[in-house]
């Protein structure tokens, strides 16, 4: 049985978030004082009372016909989007402003969809609050709910009728492989996800941060599921001046940490800077797979050379992820899309390889005669044994006589030949050592 879907609607800043986090047990979505925070449509399974379902939580609704940016119409063109998906709508107004012109026209908006709608009155903390709940009666969508999202307070009742029509069924959301789309912001993350998964998932736009949360679309790929996430571009602490950047920073750090994969996007048209730099950092200490994707090569000027030289130039800026495979894309002529998935694929499979102990001892004692351990810090190592201790990322422990006897370019040696001898595509090896 499909699982339903319940979308959380309402014109910005009247807490839609907030009830959002309470109801999925986790602070998912930027939460915050300043008007239209959440930007894109954001979606989590959860249940309530053995009660399964989808619930998506969508930016600000802004009535058209008003005076606003082309941004404000996008975004609000998304959650519309989400009311057309959804099977049950649960409309969130202000109960300390009481009805305002904006919730009618919205009231207007869901009345024309013929979907259920919730009424949930939020904000109704003080009692002269719970006064004001019986004025929204005028929006013709039935009985108010009076509720605080913020404290709880009569969520239950909210929540009871939502799904009071909603089947009882187990429901798990598996996936294959999580991929996190990260990068600078406009460097065209959320057009590849977009392509990808051949519909509007995520919102675009030309201005840098638009996207401010983390989301995620699941993604069928040659029998396999594939969670793709879209997250927040990252930048330079100096330049986040807003408090709600902030947040939606750490949940991108938070998406990469989560992954199995990172894309990491870069902007062929530019040269790679430094910022580009602490991103590939975030994804190489977090020890995740990762695919480099050039973006925008519609964009670049080429010759014989100019495949190699954009590859040199990231390498000059971000050594340590020479391991990483790359190729180019263009998100806006969909110039070798296909190569995506299948890249990712195989990163994520060399991820989950785990070489046997004997294997990996005769392959040591073949690099070892080939170099062995030179003098270092007041003594010569010896080795013992190697076994692989972990998987994803792959992470190898070496039994020797005094680890400080092995000079740091003898470690990068073996790290070689582990790659050279089994591959581990797109993946950081961790070798640690043991004294015996």
């Amino acid at each position: 049985m499909a699982l339903r879907t319940v979308a959380i609607v309402g014109r910005p800043n009247v807490g839609k978030s907030t009830l959002f986090n309470r109801l999925v047990g986790a602070r998912r979505s930027v939460v915050h004082e300043t008007p239209g925070v959440t930007r894109d449509r954001i979606a989590e399974v959860t249940e309530w009372t053995g009660h399964p379902f989808l619930l998506l939580d969508t930016g600000g609704i802004i009535p058209f016909g008003e005076t606003v940016s082309r941004f404000d119409q996008l975004v609000t063109e998304v959650a519309r989007e989400a009311i057309a998906e959804a099977d049950v709508i649960l409309f969130m107004v202000d109960g300390q402003t009481g009805p305002t012109t904006w919730d009618k026209a919205i009231a207007e908006i869901l009345l024309r969809s013929n979907k259920p709608v919730v009424l949930a009155v939020n904000k109704v903390e003080k009692a002269v609050a719970l006064h004001a709940i019986s004025d929204f009666y005028s929006l013709g969508l039935g009985e108010p709910l009076g509720t605080s999202a913020l404290h709880g307070q009569g969520v239950a009742e909210v929540m009871d009728r939502v799904v009071a029509d909603f089947p009882q069924q187990q429901v798990s959301t598996p996936c294959d492989c999580r991929v996190a789309i990260v990068g600078r912001p406009n460097v065209g993350k959320s057009s590849l996800l977009n392509r990808l998964v051949g519909r509007d998932a995520a919102l675009v736009s030309e201005v840098p941060g638009t996207t401010r949360d983390a989301i995620h679309t699941d993604l069928r790929w040659h029998g396999r599921i594939m969670r793709l996430v879209d997250t927040a571009g990252l930048r330079r602490k100096a330049r986040i001046k807003e408090a709600v950047e902030a947040f939606s920073v750490m949940r991108s750090l938070r998406a990469i940490a989560e992954c199995d994969v990172a894309v990491l996007m870069i902007d062929a048209s530019v040269r790679t800077v430094t910022q580009d730099a602490k991103i590939a950092g975030h994804i190489h200490d977090a020890g995740k797979g990762v695919v480099v994707a050039f973006n925008k090569w519609d964009l670049v000027a080429k010759d014989q050379s100019t495949h190699r030289d954009v590859w040199r130039d990231f390498l000059g800026e971000v050594p340590f992820l020479s391991y990483a495979p790359w190729f180019t894309v263009s998100a806006l002529t969909k110039q070798r899309l296909g190569k995506v998935l299948q890249l990712v694929w195989d990163v994520f499979t060399a991820r989950q390889q785990r070489i046997e102990t004997g294997e990996l001892n005769r392959f040591l004692g073949k690099v070892v005669s080939q170099q062995a351990p030179r003098s270092h810090g007041g003594g010569t190592g010896k080795i013992y044994y190697i076994t692989q201790v972990d998987k994803a990322p792959p992470t190898f422990v070496i039994s020797v006589n005094e680890p400080r006897y092995f000079a740091r370019n003898y470690l990068r040696y073996l790290n070689n030949q582990l790659r050279q001898k089994y591959g581990f595509l797109g993946n950081r090896i961790f070798i640690r050592m043991k004294k015996h």
